[in-house]
């Protein structure tokens, strides 16, 4: 929307009357900001979607197996139960 108020509203007003010159000026101008424009976007998609970790992936460590405790033989270990000493 920037783009069509701010540059190319004013430039077809002044490309109707201008030399060809003026013309070859303004298309090179138009091409550097349509790059500009282009990059932004590109560098835009790339930062959004990472596409670096599909052709660089990083290598991880080996995998380690999950330890799976017994949650009632842990218990068991905390749990302090009095004596009948104690009572």
């Amino acid at each position: 929307m920037w783009v069509a108020y701010y540059a190319m509203k004013p430039a077809a007003e002044v490309a109707q009357n201008a030399s060809p010159e003026e013309k070859h000026r303004i298309v090179a101008w138009f091409r550097l900001l349509l790059a500009v424009l282009l990059f932004i976007l590109f560098a835009g998609l790339v930062l959004t979607f990472r596409f670096g970790r599909l052709f660089f992936p990083r290598t991880g460590g080996p995998r380690v197996k999950t330890q799976y405790v017994d949650a009632w033989a842990e218990s068991g270990k905390r749990l302090h139960v009095p004596s009948e000493d104690e009572e």
